[in-house]
């Protein structure tokens, strides 16, 4: 088994050296091949010449860079689109995801398509903290996708699970939804969560839990009905 890891990067050039290692020092730990691919999302700080550096030194890493800045869904994806592995580990570029944690989510994976973290203890601003469980409520109301905490980065995924993604801004807050939809199995965990130590936030509650958020959740609504008829209307012509 091989092991891909995406993290995005943006303006990160405090947190890049310590993500890095601790993800190879982990991978190493576990005896599984495996590889890193750090994607830079058009990063205007020492970002794009740190990653140079650590991919010298790490000889796993790969380094996927964007000529704009697209965001961390955009980022994400053009990871997804670059790995080699049977497995896909996610985590943030901010180093506030332990991977000490993917070890144990990589045991759990077991029969089932994805694991996904969920931070226990969140080391993040109130307000932030307030948005995000409100998200949550009305995310459940309307998809009741069964996890507590799907905007949590760190998440193991199995490669063929990649293919019920879908490319809208803000999917990976839906993967649940969208793998519960095709009918992949998933296991959720408890995780650590660590303070920022470098760098800041790269988001406003405005930007990210309202407008997109929105958006983004009434196109999976419309989705999930269109789910339905297709398979309504599959079941029908089988009939």
């Amino acid at each position: 088994m091989k092991i891909s890891v995406v993290v995005p990067f943006y303006n990160e050039e405090g947190n890049i050296d310590f993500v890095l290692d601790e993800i190879a020092q982990v991978l190493q730990g576990t005896g599984y091949p495996f590889e890193i691919i750090a994607v830079d999302d058009a990063s205007r700080d020492q970002t794009p010449l740190r990653l140079q550096a650590a991919s010298v030194r790490i000889a796993e890493l790969r380094v996927v860079t964007h000529a704009r800045n697209a965001g961390q869904s955009a980022a994400l994806w053009s990871g997804f689109e670059a790995v080699t592995g049977d497995v896909v580990v996610t985590t943030d570029g901010d180093r506030q995801n332990d991977f000490h944690d993917v070890p144990r989510m990589l045991t759990l994976l077991g029969d089932h398509g994805a694991v996904f973290g969920q931070r226990a203890r969140r080391h993040d601003p109130v307000s932030k903290l307030v948005a995000t469980r409100l998200a949550y409520h009305v995310r459940h109301f309307f998809l009741r996708d069964g996890v507590r905490d799907t905007a949590c980065a760190l998440k193991v995924l199995r490669k063929d699970a990649l293919k019920y993604l879908i490319p809208v801004d803000g999917f990976l807050r839906f993967i649940p939804f969208l793998l519960k939809e095709a009918g992949v199995s998933f296991a959720t965990v408890d995780v650590n969560h660590r303070s920022r130590s470098a760098g800041g936030s790269k988001y406003s509650l405005l930007k990210l839990y309202f407008i997109p958020v929105i958006a983004d959740l009434l196109f999976m609504i419309w989705y999930r009905q269109r789910n339905v008829f297709c398979r309504r209307k599959k079941l029908l012509s089988r009939g």
